[in-house]
């Protein structure tokens, strides 16, 4: 009784971690029009800073340019971002 034990994952696990970096940009830029959301929403200034933090960050992982990237965020005007959800949609 000779067990074979295969090292790796499954052609199944395989294809869910496929997919799950195939859709990352996906991912992101729904995350993306959530936490914009929840700035609208927001009251307190520091949560604010932080959410424009988190804004900056997931653009430049959504490989948006430099320049384009700090056009959006340095007035912190959410119709701006949104206007760019709106066309990664």
């Amino acid at each position: 009784m000779e067990q074979k034990v295969e090292k790796g994952y499954t052609p199944y696990q395989q294809k869910v971690i496929r997919n799950f970096y195939e859709n990352r940009d996906h991912r992101l830029v729904q995350k993306l029009g959530e936490l914009v959301s929840n700035l609208y929403l927001e009251s307190s200034e520091k949560k604010k800073d932080s959410g424009w933090k988190k804004v900056k960050k997931m653009l430049v992982d959504l490989k948006v340019h430099p320049h384009e990237v700090e056009y959006l965020t340095k007035d912190k005007n959410l119709t701006v971002i949104s206007k760019k959800l709106a066309e990664m949609f």
